[in-house]
């Protein structure tokens, strides 16, 4: 039996984390050989190990490591995963999310969040597109949140980071369609993973309840819940779907998310939380 992404060549950004790893999993169990591609090279390389043992016949294995906000890093791996050919899939699984209040902020802090979530897109597209046209056509997938349609309170910088990531999604998906390249997103909600732990504490700490009331599933998400959409995404089942993003969340985007002012009175204290509520900046707020 053909696999449905046989002979596809298929690049992750981010490759070695939670998301990023079930991605590759998911990308190479249908077939398609994978690159991954991450700043950290001896977890990389134990990785790209791992999913060696784990690759059908005629899916190769590779990593490069790199950082995702250098062009020459990332059109080196683009051409380290598409060879001659030109490049099918790309999937980016990079992101920052910071829990700090808005006041507590700095602009340093708060464009770093735009840079790692929007511009790593925009170097992303840049680099892979020559390559998918080389291929005849490819897809890329970005992982977004529900933070981006959704208010997070306390995480500014994230939620603008991954509102601007879906538009300029839906801008460069319009821009390239005719080359038949497919750019989409999928927006997931709290997943618990290793590379989320600081904030997956905000919003549940000791009383997971605070978030999970506010799910209909009742549940955290899990890397391999978001990696069926990764695939999907990336497939051909999804042929005539670009410039979307597909929402995973175990449907809090149908309620409200938690209020989490208690956890953050436990980390800065009442007289800096009462000072934030009433529009006043603390003593100890940055410059």
């Amino acid at each position: 039996m053909t696999l449905a992404l046989s002979g596809k060549s298929a690049l992750i950004i981010g490759g070695a984390g939670g998301i990023g790893g079930a991605g590759a999993r998911a990308l190479l169990a249908a077939g398609a050989s994978v690159t991954i591609m991450s700043r950290d090279t001896g977890r990389i390389s134990a990785f790209a190990d791992e999913l060696a043992q784990q690759a059908p016949q005629g899916a190769q294995v590779d990593y490069i490591a790199g950082d995702c906000l250098v062009e020459s890093d990332v059109v080196a791996a683009v051409a380290r995963a598409g060879g001659d050919r030109g490049l099918d899939i790309c999937v980016s699984t990079v992101g920052l999310g910071v829990v700090t209040p808005l006041l507590l902020n700095n602009a340093d802090d708060f464009t770093a969040q735009l840079r790692i979530n929007i511009t790593s897109a925009f170097v992303a597209i840049k680099a892979c597109v020559p390559a998918m046209a080389a291929a005849g056509g490819g897809a890329m997938v970005f992982t977004s949140s529900v933070a981006a349609t959704r208010t997070f309170r306390y995480m500014s910088g994230y939620c603008a980071g991954k509102a601007g990531l879906e538009a300029l999604v839906c801008t460069a998906a319009d821009e390239f369609g005719h080359l038949g390249i497919r750019i989409n997103c999928i927006s997931p909600g709290l997943v618990n993973s290793p590379d989320n732990v600081k904030v997956q504490a905000h919003f549940t700490g000791d009383r997971p309840t605070a978030f999970l009331d506010e799910t209909p599933l009742g549940r955290l998400g899990a890397p391999a819940d978001i990696a069926g959409a990764i695939r999907f995404l990336a497939g051909p089942e999804s042929s005539w779907v670009t410039g979307t993003s597909i929402t995973v969340d175990g449907g809090i985007h149908l309620r409200r998310t938690p209020d989490i002012a208690q956890r953050l009175r436990d980390e800065y204290g009442d007289q800096t939380v009462d000072a934030l509520l009433a529009g006043q900046l603390p003593a100890n707020a940055p410059a």
